[in-house]
């Protein structure tokens, strides 16, 4: 459980860190969270990446072809991925490596962009996808 908490409170400072612009949605998922489940309870790395990352910042990004967007949102994923903790990787490879595998445009928009930790990322689970990640016709 420790290092979930830790995990969990490693990813929410990532993303406030990294997208200073965006910490009202992370305050706003907090309390919105607490007041459904409690005033103890820590918003997981999951519901942070999925509200506020996924849905906040990358899919827009990628939606409006914004490169500088969807290049600090690439090294964003790599720091996450750089941090070699267990738990935010497998919540990057279920909510994040799925988000841009899943849909070829969303990998295909991000791909001159990614990083060493990304590249390997997609190469490990390119097969649970029906295209190649790395054939530049997709």
């Amino acid at each position: 459980m420790a290092n979930r908490k830790s995990d969990n409170l490693y990813v929410r400072q990532l993303i406030w860190d990294t997208f200073p612009e965006h910490r009202e949605k992370i305050l706003k998922l907090e309390h919105e969270e607490r007041e459904f489940l409690g005033q103890d309870y820590e918003v997981n790395s999951y519901s942070l990446v999925s509200n506020v990352f996924i849905s906040e910042i990358l899919a827009p990004a990628l939606e409006e072809n914004d490169d500088q967007a969807v290049g600090r949102s690439a090294k964003f994923i790599e720091s996450l991925l750089a941090s070699h903790r267990e738990g935010v990787l497998e919540m990057a490879s279920i909510r994040i490596t799925d988000f841009l595998l899943g849909f070829p445009e969303n990998w295909s928009s991000i791909r001159e962009f990614a990083g060493p930790n990304l590249i390997e990322e997609v190469s490990r689970r390119a097969h649970y996808y029906r295209f190649d990640p790395f054939d530049r016709h997709n």
